[in-house]
């Protein structure tokens, strides 16, 4: 009984609500002798204090070749401005709110600092903001943001990289304006993942630069997702490098020891060519060590080539020409260095010492025939 007395209470005593021509008065009273250029303060001789907060959305590229980051978000400036300021009494009793056109109240002009390319300020004239009774303005405008971001790719593809968004105000000093942080990091709440970099941690940091200006600091960690890469780029190159060493198993007599290793060469010189259209080409901070390796293996497939084709070009000597002694010199020594390696340890009977030498003793003149295609398969074994 007794809740369904204050039921009929509730639904039949009069409310109070706000009329459009109230809020049209509203609006007429606030803005007759609103100068929009001048900052808001009463006390001229304290800042301005605006609190800030950084919504990301999403990360929508980061270019590691031209050092651009584009990052998809949305500021929240929030501040009080007395001139704003009303009694909800005077208007239906609950206007305590109501939405302006941002051209229409002072918003502070921020620019980024370190934008790729063109330099221009938050917000657009078709924009609208949140003014409260008691003076608040809250500004939440929307920002593709493209900064510069020069990318450190030394350890590519395990590379992480940290980008630092810098904004500021034109013409206000701290003792003008002062920012806060509502917040130390970005909100990520609303973020959506990217395909390519996560993101491992963020910062929202104001600082004063050498010129007396206040930025605005929103600091990037990102770390680059790289399971793509091993199983597209860095298991294909170490599998090239061994490849590059199996060309000295092939037989001489096969002739495809050149051709095989001339492929291997070009191989990596494509992988190089990938890598480099992929990387910045200024060399600071560093190069990237893969780089280098590629660079390494691409010298050392260079020499094995060259001994393949110098190795493919001794076999196939006429044999008629003569070999010169300090070659034969040679090629005797390298026998006896893999005849040694293959030899074991056997034990010599006494009575054996009467035997007339086994088969395939040689003596010093056959030693000394030694045809260019002995030379050949000496410097294939060793």
């Amino acid at each position: 009984m007794l809740a369904t007395i204050l039921l009929l209470l509730t639904v039949l005593s009069p409310t109070e609500s706000y009329t459009i021509a109230q809020e049209t008065k509203l609006h007429t009273e606030l803005f007759t002798g609103y100068q929009k250029a001048i900052r808001p303060g009463a006390d001229r001789s304290r800042p301005l204090s605006i609190s800030v907060d950084f919504l990301m959305i999403s990360l929508k590229e980061f270019n590691e070749e031209e050092g651009r980051l584009s990052v998809i978000g949305a500021f929240k400036f929030v501040w009080t401005d007395n001139r704003l300021a009303w009694d909800k009494n005077s208007y239906g009793g609950d206007l305590t709110q109501t939405s302006v056109l941002q051209d229409t109240v002072w918003v502070p002009n921020v620019v980024n600092l370190n934008c790729f390319e063109t330099m221009k300020p938050l917000g657009s004239g078709s924009l609208s903001l949140r003014i409260y009774d008691g003076g608040t303005v809250a500004w939440i405008p929307p920002a593709l943001i493209e900064s510069s971001c020069d990318a450190d790719v030394t350890y590519y593809p395990f590379d992480s990289q940290t980008c630092v968004i810098r904004y500021y105000m034109p013409g206000y000093y701290q003792s003008d304006v002062n920012f806060s942080p509502s917040r130390t990091e970005a909100d990520l709440q609303q973020y959506e993942q990217n395909n390519l970099w996560e993101i491992t941690s963020t910062s929202l940091s104001t600082f004063v630069n050498s010129y007396y200006f206040q930025e605005l600091q929103i600091e990037l960690q990102m770390q680059r997702r790289s399971r793509y890469y091993i199983a597209g780029l860095i298991l294909p190159i170490c599998l090239m490098s061994f490849l590059q060493i199996m060309v000295f198993i092939l037989p001489e007599e096969s002739g495809e020891r050149v051709g095989f290793s001339v492929t291997v060469l070009l191989a990596v010189a494509v992988f190089l060519t990938i890598i480099q259209e992929s990387l910045p080409e200024a060399s600071e901070p560093s190069v990237s060590l893969l780089a280098y390796k590629l660079l390494v293996d691409i010298l050392v497939g260079a020499m094995i080539t060259s001994t393949a084709i110098l190795g493919s070009t001794i076999y196939h000597k006429n044999e008629t020409d003569s070999v010169p002694i300090c070659i034969k010199r040679c090629v005797q020594t390298c026998r006896c260095k893999l005849s040694c390696r293959k030899a074991s340890p056997k034990v010599i009977d006494v009575k054996s010492a009467e035997k007339p030498p086994p088969d395939d003793f040689r003596d010093e003149a056959e030693d000394d025939v030694i045809s260019w295609r002995d030379v050949g398969k000496i410097k294939a074994e060793n």
